[in-house]
This record gives C-alpha cells, structure tokens and sequence, in this order.
C-alpha cells in the first residue's frame, strides 16, 4: 500500500510541474486551504472546497487506486482525475477573495504571485517563430503544394517529421498512417511504418512492395536525402519528382 501511495505522490507531483515549476500548484493548495478557513457560503464551499479536497483524498488512498485500476483495467489514465481539481477555477477564486478581503495588501501579492508563476514563452524549445500564416514548416507546404492533385486524393508516405503536418495543410494528400504510429506505449503495428522508420537502412525491394502493393498504395515517396537505402528508387520504377529542403520526393510511374 505504501508504494501504490508514493506511485500516487509521484504522479501528482508530475501533473504539477513540480520538477519544472511548481508555483502554480502552490497557487492552488494556499487558495484552497485560505477557502476552508474563509468561505463561509455552503454552495461554494461545496464546489471549491470540499469537492477537490476529497477528489484528493482519493486520489491518494491506495485502496481507491487499486479499484480504479482493477474496474477500468487502466492505470496509465489515473492522472486523469485531477482534472477534476478545477486548478484555474479554485485558484482564481481563492485569490479574488483574498483580494476582496485584503485590497491593497491582496493585489499586490496576487500581481506578484502570477508575475512568479509566468515563464517567458518564447524561451520554450517548442516554440518557434511562424514561418508563414498557417504556422507550418514552410517545407511541408512545398511539398503539398508541389504533389497535391487538382481533383480526387492521393496516398503520400512521407517521414515522421511531416506527419503531424501535412493533413492539416492539406485533406487532399492521405498518409497510409498517422500520428498513432509516433506514440509508443499505443503500440501500435504498421509494416510500412517499420520499413520506413524503423531500420537503419531502408530494404528496397520490400520497401517497393509495401508501398506499391499495399494496403496503400502511394503515390509519392518522401525521403531525406541523408536516408540510407539498400538500392535507389529510381531502379524500382520511381523518379525524381523534385526537392524540397532535405526532403527528396519520389512518383511511382507505375501507377
């Protein structure tokens, strides 16, 4: 039981941010031990207070965890239930209320608890300044813009890098797989993901065979032009369509 509850302690302190930034959950724990001690209207207190405190309560009991999982058969999904906390409503609330009670003293140390809480996004490694107004990689769109049909839709196989992107740019250009392939605990099978992700050295003839003979067959291929592969598409009935950037694209004339 000990260890399900530091699993428990664990997980919450990730949903927190803890290891990152861990005003916000401060925020929020200060804002609902100042409601038990304040709020004095029985709906409210309802909501705000007694609502997360026993959603906590059970979060952390190893026995409600051990029925959680046994009854959903899931126990990846646990976090899920501080969803329910209600962070943002709680927290805001509370706050307004100390500074409805304190309103020189409260303001100021609101401003100055959220001014703590802020990080300056654009520090973030996922951030990127846009490259045009769809915020895509440019290159992405190249390359839709260069193989998409002026009527009816093709299947494109192209890298894990323009998975994410190419459907949103375009509903024209189907992808013989998605983003499901790209989340490992999913763990999903895709022969063609495997021949074109997975190994060191792309095999062409099965590689061919997979693409043309499918379950999809596609119309273009694209690969970086750094990928290593066992013999040139252009022997299997590919040509060089055109280059994008890194991007290499290849058409099956065959079909």
């Amino acid at each position: 039981m000990w260890g399900i509850f530091l699993e428990s302690v664990v997980i919450f302190k990730n949903y927190m941010g803890f290891h990152e930034n861990h005003f916000l959950a401060v925020i929020y724990l200060l804002a609902l031990l100042y409601l038990w001690l304040t709020e004095k209207d029985k709906c409210r207190r309802a909501i705000f207070v007694y609502a997360p405190t026993l959603l906590l309560l059970l979060f952390f009991c190893p026995l409600f965890r051990k029925v959680f999982v046994r009854v959903l058969e899931d126990s990846e999904t646990y976090y899920r239930l501080l969803w329910l906390l209600q962070m943002s409503i709680v927290s805001a609330y509370g706050l307004l209320k100390f500074v409805g009670r304190h309103r020189r003293i409260g303001l100021a140390a609101a401003c100055l608890v959220i001014a703590a809480c802020g990080d300056y996004v654009y520090d973030s490694e996922h951030i990127s300044k846009a490259e045009n107004a769809y915020h895509l990689p440019q290159e992405a769109i190249d390359i839709v813009d260069m193989i998409e049909p002026e009527t009816g839709r093709i299947t494109v196989l192209v890298p894990a890098d323009l998975i994410y992107y190419v459907r949103q740019y375009s509903t024209d250009i189907e992808l013989p797989y998605g983003r499901e392939m790209l989340i490992s605990r999913w763990d999903y099978h895709n022969a063609m993901y495997e021949a074109m992700e997975e190994v060191e050295v792309i095999d062409t003839p099965s590689f061919v065979e997979l693409t043309r003979h499918g379950n999809f067959p596609c119309t273009y291929v694209v690969l970086k032009e750094d990928r290593e592969i066992s013999e040139p598409l252009t022997d299997y009935g590919f040509s060089v369509y055109g280059q994008v950037g890194e991007f290499v694209v290849y058409r099956d004339t065959t079909l």
